[in-house]
């Protein structure tokens, strides 16, 4: 979704929410809201509060991250251990 939707959604919101309100509401700095709206930055606690204020599915809000298509792009993922493993193994 395009960040001026995001911020629209919010806005429309019952109440009415802005981004210093969701900033405040997640114990962030409104920086942090601003660039994970604008999918610069990634933080679970914000992207759940714009989701459960705006009533949309994080598939919806951000399907970059959270999309069908979007598995192999996810930040939030372990990380492989088999490819760790196969490191340590070559540096022996």
């Amino acid at each position: 979704m395009h960040p001026a939707q995001i911020q629209a959604a919010l806005k429309m919101a019952t109440p009415a929410t802005l981004q210093a309100d969701v900033a405040r509401q997640c114990d962030v700095v409104p920086t942090v809201v601003h660039d994970v709206i604008h999918g610069n930055r990634r933080s679970r606690k914000v992207e759940l509060r714009i989701s459960s204020i705006t009533r949309l599915p994080l598939s919806e809000l951000w399907p970059q991250w959270y999309g069908p298509h979007a598995k192999a792009r996810r930040r939030y993922s372990k990380p492989d251990l088999s490819a760790a493993e196969a490191l340590r193994a070559s540096a022996r």
